[in-house]
């Protein structure tokens, strides 16, 4: 049995960070069934998905592929522990043609996550959405945690580019001041103010200052959200885009 999700008898060959609370979640209960059947490709793109995860925390393929295949000891309807199987991996082995088959596409579902990572991946819409939801959900458990120290505006705020990433599926996220603002219960000249000093941690990313104007020339501010894992390093100058 392995123990990246969860504790268990033997040693503790854990890698250092677990995966995050929607990965885990993915895996345990699957994909939801559609009427007409589940597309073989959402399900082995959720491997992608969890694959990035677990690879940006340290995990080695062999890691990954234990967790993923391994069973565990769960609880059923009556209160009763069983040793199960992650509904995910249920799911991908029924789409393919024997075990041997779905583990080769489990090789591939890590290949393809660090080829992602690392830049040389053929990158689609589907893709740059999911890594777009990933790094929302990391960041917010990084604010949950309270990792950086934030003040209250300040998490406000960067909660807001953080919801907006979420929503959209995009990695940079146009920013109104007075949307900011309302969301993050602050004014707006504190909203456009926090940003630029998030932006000055080297917590966001300003790909664009915007432009103030007439009603149907203005332009909001863009601005994204920096890879939390590993850790920003908020020691540096401003991050801005060219």
């Amino acid at each position: 049995m392995t123990g990246g999700l969860w504790s268990g008898p033997g040693p503790d060959h854990r890698p250092n960070r677990a995966l995050p609370e929607w990965a885990i979640d993915k895996l345990v209960f699957g994909l939801r069934e559609d009427p007409g059947g589940n597309d073989p490709r959402k399900v082995w793109a959720e491997f992608v998905s969890i694959a990035m995860s677990a690879h940006r925390r340290g995990w080695t393929r062999i890691e990954f592929v234990g967790e993923v295949t391994g069973c565990q000891r769960q609880k059923d309807a009556r209160g009763r522990k069983r040793w199960t199987e992650h509904r995910l991996w249920v799911q991908l082995r029924s789409y393919n043609s024997s075990p041997k088959a779905a583990h080769n596409a489990l090789d591939k579902a890590w290949e393809a996550a660090v080829a992602n990572l690392n830049g040389v991946g053929i990158r689609t819409k589907e893709d740059i959405h999911d890594d777009a939801v990933e790094r929302a959900f990391l960041w917010a458990d990084r604010i949950t945690d309270g990792v950086d120290g934030l003040t209250e505006p300040e998490a406000a705020v960067i909660g807001y580019v953080v919801a907006e990433t979420e929503r959209r599926g995009m990695m940079r996220v146009t920013c109104p001041a007075r949307a900011v603002a309302e969301y993050a219960k602050v004014s707006a000249m504190t909203a456009s103010r926090t940003l630029a000093a998030l932006t000055g941690k080297g917590l966001l990313v300003r790909y664009s200052p915007g432009r103030s104007g007439k009603v149907g020339n203005r332009r909001a501010a863009i601005y994204g959200l920096v890879d939390p894992d590993p850790e920003p390093d908020t020691c540096h100058a401003a991050v801005t885009a060219p």
